[in-house]
């Protein structure tokens, strides 16, 4: 991921906190973010996987061609690199998974407070999923011949 991605991240980590510990209604009283942050933030964050990892796959593909057309192997790095996004989505699906369990425990539900950090966890995991999406396609869009026209 690109350092201006992970500073606004970082960035964005911060407001996050800063709103929960001191108007935890921001975010627990958003009529939307109730109902978006449940299964179907979960289900977002899958398709979004899905779409990244057959594009990760067919940017294998086209290494392969490219190998196979020259004769040598020049991708290994950024193969290593395609393959750790692919991770990098597993883990943001299955942590959001986690944050959507420990959101509705009853110790949690409580809490405006907890709930409140809860929501914007559930924001940076999506966020972190779209820039990460947003960098494969760049693989991608850097793969594709230009057109002459």
């Amino acid at each position: 991921m690109k350092i201006i991605n992970t500073i606004f991240l970082i960035v964005s980590a911060g407001v996050i906190i800063a709103l929960s510990v001191c108007s935890p209604s921001i975010l627990t009283d958003n009529e939307f973010l109730k109902g978006f942050v449940t299964h179907e933030i979960l289900g977002m964050l899958g398709v979004i996987m899905t779409i990244s990892i057959t594009t990760i796959a067919t940017i294998h593909i086209w290494f392969n061609e490219l190998e196979a057309k020259h004769g040598k192997r020049v991708f290994s790095g950024a193969r290593r690199e395609i393959n750790q996004s692919a991770l990098v989505f597993i883990g943001l699906f299955v942590t959001q998974l986690f944050v959507l369990i420990f959101k509705s425990l009853h110790i949690f539900t409580v809490n405006p407070t907890a709930q409140s950090l809860f929501v914007g966890v559930s924001i940076l995991l999506l966020l972190a999923s779209v820039m990460t999406l947003i960098d494969i396609m760049n693989v991608v869009k850097a793969l594709t011949p230009k057109d002459d026209v």
